[in-house]
């Protein structure tokens, strides 16, 4: 047996006590009944059992999206349940691997043998960043790897800076911003500036 013992830590460091985060910045589409009230314009109103009293507009306005219950929606399996992701973007599996994106394929390509092992997946990093910052913000990852941060903050139309102790890594790195998708990213609005140091 094999047990899996990596993660992934994210720091939210902040200048001041009231840091910004706007959770509105990630919502997940609305579901079926959901979407059916907004057309109809009305639901149920009055008092719930748990006391709350609801106002007959209360949930009548489109906020284009809900909040999800968590970082992780774990519900029950249920083959007739439709999936409702957040943006495709900053949505990922659990798997950990990306074994055919342009990354992985381009090392493969230019016969690099031993490609960064831990890349962090696109979608953890792009959900924070969406969550945490505002386009233009400044993100700083001092253990970039293979610099998925820095790809997924030049795709969202902020800037980065990006420290590794590891040339060959910094090399590598430098491939993730020849994806076509970079360049045809609608987020994004300012040129990215590379700015990685090898120690």
């Amino acid at each position: 047996m094999r047990t899996v013992d990596s993660f992934t830590n994210v720091w939210w460091i902040a200048k001041s006590d009231f840091p910004k985060a706007d959770n509105s910045k990630v919502l997940r589409p609305y579901c079926d009944s959901m979407l059916s009230l907004l057309r109809r314009g009305d639901f149920n109103a009055g008092k719930r059992p748990s006391g709350h009293d609801i106002s007959e507009d209360g949930f009548l306005r489109d906020c284009g999206g809900s909040i999800a219950h968590n970082f992780f929606e774990l519900d029950s399996m249920d083959a007739e349940r439709k999936i409702r992701l957040p943006d495709p973007f900053n949505a990922f599996s659990l798997s950990n691997s990306a074994s055919n994106d342009f990354f992985t394929r381009t090392c493969k390509e230019r016969g690099i043998k031993k490609p960064h092992p831990a890349r962090m997946q696109m979608g953890l990093a792009a959900f924070f960043i969406q969550y945490l910052t505002d386009r233009g913000d400044w993100i700083l990852d001092p253990f970039a790897g293979s610099n998925t941060t820095g790809y997924a903050v030049a795709r969202l139309g902020r800037r980065w800076i990006a420290i590794d102790a590891k040339e060959e890594y910094v090399d590598q790195s430098k491939i993730r911003f020849e994806d076509p998708a970079l360049k045809t990213s609608t987020e994004q609005s300012y040129e990215y500036q590379q700015t990685t140091h090898a120690n």
